[in-house]
Order: structure tokens, then C-alpha cells, then sequence
């Protein structure tokens, strides 16, 4: 029997950049090995046909249902994702329209539970070893960001304990991990563990970005500098002439 796994992720502004780089594949991972570029293709967004901005994608679903008029705190929660996938023997035994059914069941389920207006994207990834979906829900509720109400401890029970039957109901051999067993964890873990490595690439790589435009902007006060000593001196020679 295999298990069907759902983990939450908190996502806070500086976090959602790195995200998307990872869930559209907009960069080349330097630390997941286990991606395949020739089946990136085979990867799709539920939602969307093309490549988003995750952080427009949050700021319009934010602002579309804010009530206040206080700004977004730097540091509050924007995306909760989920995680969702089970282990690599249940999806290699699913035709591709079954797995592709398992997702859209998943997105069923959690999209009428926080509000479809509410999910920013639900990429699926078909380029690792175990197939699986990174669905990101904003945590807007009664006109506010509230990650800590929405998802809190009483909810993420709600999810593991549901979402296993749920699956169930629509005709999938899964069924809730152990509680409190490692074995519940290990999968999650593992893409946690690789989510982790792409958002310290992603930071790694918008680093040598401001790096580098740091260098071309020294690089141009100093044109500037040495246009305006031209100029200084062109109009110092023809005031000595005018003089003369």
C-alpha cells in the first residue's frame, strides 16, 4: 500500500522568486541532480499554459481581495504551498491519464477548501524520480493574509487525515502514513530537502546578478566622472582663451 503524502511549506516574500525558479525550471539546478532535463517538457502548471511572475501572481490575489489599507508586513507568510505526491511504485503503476487525474484531484479538493481564487500556480513535475505537485495557496481569509489561522495546527491535521481518504474515494490505493512514523515523512523530506537547495541557488545567483550590476554602475559614474574632468577641462581651456 502506498501513502499519499501532503506537506506544507511556509513561503515568505524573499522565498517566492527562488520558488519559481524551481517550479518553472527558469534556472539550471546546480544541486538537484535528480531532475531530467529531456522530461522537463512533461512538466505543467494545472492553471496556467505558460510561465508566470509568482510575485505579480500573489500581489494581484492579495490586492483583489485586501479589506485594510496597512501594507503587507516584509515578513508575514504570503504562499502556504503544498506538496503533494506519493511514493515512485503507486505513480509507475498509473497511465498517464490516471496520474494526471491524481493531480487534478488533489487541486480539487485543496482549491474548494482555501478558495480557487486563492491558488497562485499547480505545477506539476514529471522530471524528477517521483512525480509530484508544488500547489501554492495564498492565505487570504476575510480580507486578510492570515497563513497562522488559515493553516494552523487543528488544519494541518484536517490534511493529513482527509486528503489520504479523499484520494481513496476517487479510486486511488492510498491511505494515511502512520502517525508518527519516519516513513510518513521521508518523501516530503526529500523535496523539502531539494526546494531548500534551489532557494540557496536562487539566492546565490541573485547575488552574482547584484554583483555584477554593482560593477557596470561603478563603471558608469566613472564614465561619468571622466566625461565631466573632459568637460571641466575643455571649458577651463576655452575660458583661458576667451581671456586671453
Amino acid at each position: 500500500m502506498s501513502y499519499a503524502i501532503c506537506r506544507m511549506q511556509k513561503m515568505k516574500r524573499h522565498d517566492v522568486k527562488g520558488i519559481q525558479f524551481h517550479n518553472q525550471r527558469e534556472r539550471q539546478s546546480q544541486t538537484n541532480f535528480d531532475i531530467d532535463p529531456e522530461r522537463t517538457p512533461l512538466n505543467y502548471d494545472l492553471l496556467h499554459n505558460e510561465n508566470i511572475n509568482y510575485n505579480e501572481r500573489v500581489n494581484e490575489i492579495i490586492e483583489s481581495q485586501k479589506t485594510g489599507t496597512r501594507k503587507t508586513r516584509k515578513d508575514a507568510v504570503v504562499v502556504n504551498e503544498l506538496l503533494i505526491t506519493s511514493d515512485h511504485d503507486f505513480f509507475a503503476c498509473l497511465e498517464p491519464k490516471e496520474q494526471e487525474r491524481f493531480f487534478q484531484e488533489s487541486y480539487t479538493l485543496f482549491s474548494q477548501r482555501y478558495g480557487e481564487q486563492n491558488v497562485a500556480y499547480a505545477m506539476v513535475h514529471q522530471d524528477e524520480h517521483t512525480p509530484h505537485m508544488h500547489l501554492g495557496i495564498v492565505p487570504m481569509k476575510d480580507g486578510k493574509l492570515q497563513g497562522k489561522n488559515v493553516f494552523n495546527r487543528q488544519e494541518l491535521q484536517w490534511i493529513q487525515d482527509e486528503f489520504p481518504k479523499y484520494m481513496k474515494q476517487r479510486g486511488f490505493d492510498v491511505e494515511r502514513g502512520e502517525k508518527g512514523s519516519d516513513r510518513e515523512h521521508l518523501t516530503s523530506q526529500r523535496f523539502k530537502a531539494q526546494q531548500l537547495q534551489e532557494q540557496l541557488r536562487s539566492i546565490e545567483i541573485a547575488t552574482e546578478e547584484r554583483q555584477y550590476e554593482r560593477k557596470q554602475l561603478e563603471e558608469t559614474i566613472q564614465d561619468c566622472k571622466s566625461r565631466l574632468g573632459d568637460l571641466e577641462a575643455s571649458l577651463d581651456f576655452h575660458k583661458k582663451v576667451d581671456d586671453v
